[in-house]
């Protein structure tokens, strides 16, 4: 009587059933400890593969527009370069105008050709080989013409190049969620370049490799960035058109 209790028609006992039971329960809670570990894993190589992605990005958009650096009214390259800063101007847009008239002191209308679509506002330079003067545009350029706010202070010739002037600056801020970051501020405008770092440290070199805290005499700009948990510090140096 008590074995037909605890055994069925086809000779399967409920103790064996429990047994069963508990065993499967071990495979499968070992399964899932075994997904939730893999699972955590892929997400850590996936939030390193982002930030090497993000890295690779922010350090080309460094050195592209670093490149960029032209001469500002000062006649240097780069307006700040600290430590923790780099600011410069840079014709992010790319092309220029030319003079097609010689400018004269006291002249606050440019004759050019190709400066169609230039914003009121917008900061331009104008060089004649090494020698240039920064200034704003009081009006939108007119295809032939740019009015400039300040009275020209030296003539240039005609076949001079005029190009828009973008304010660049990358520093050592914090992202929208508070944590360290390589900031980019184009104009009025920042925002986070490179996040999750650690440090950053600018260094500048002149033409003959040597340490400079003259922004006149930088040939190289020298980026050194702390990144991830170890502070790995990743270098990227850029050089900037002889001088």
């Amino acid at each position: 009587m008590t074995r037909r209790l605890l055994c069925n028609n086809r000779g399967v006992c409920l103790a064996e059933m429990m047994i069963a039971l508990t065993a499967g329960a071990v495979v499968l809670a070992a399964a899932v400890q075994s997904l939730t570990h893999f699972e955590r894993r892929l997400s850590v190589q996936q939030g390193a593969m982002g930030r090497h992605q993000d890295l690779r990005i922010g350090l080309s958009v460094i050195g592209d527009e670093l490149r960029l650096a032209d001469t500002g009214s000062s006649g240097t390259f780069l307006l700040t370069a600290d430590q923790q800063e780099v600011a410069f101007l840079a014709n992010l847009q790319g092309g220029a105008a030319i003079l097609t008239e010689a400018a004269h002191p006291g002249q606050q209308e440019l004759r050019v050709d190709g400066a169609t679509d230039w914003r009121k506002g917008k900061r331009i330079v104008l060089c004649a080989e090494d020698d240039c003067a920064e200034t704003r545009l009081t009006r939108d350029g007119q295809g032939k013409s740019l009015f400039v706010n300040q009275p020209l202070d030296r003539p240039f010739p005609a076949g001079s190049k005029v190009w828009q002037a973008s304010y660049l600056r990358y520093y050592l801020g914090k992202d929208s969620q508070g944590r360290p970051a390589l900031m980019r501020q184009v104009d009025g405008g920042a925002n986070s370049l490179i996040g999750e770092i650690s440090s950053v440290r600018f260094r500048y070199l002149d033409k003959e490799g040597k340490p400079t805290g003259e922004p006149a005499s930088v040939a190289v700009v020298r980026l050194e960035l702390g990144v991830g948990g170890e502070r790995q510090i990743i270098v990227k140096e850029v050089g900037l058109r002889a001088i």
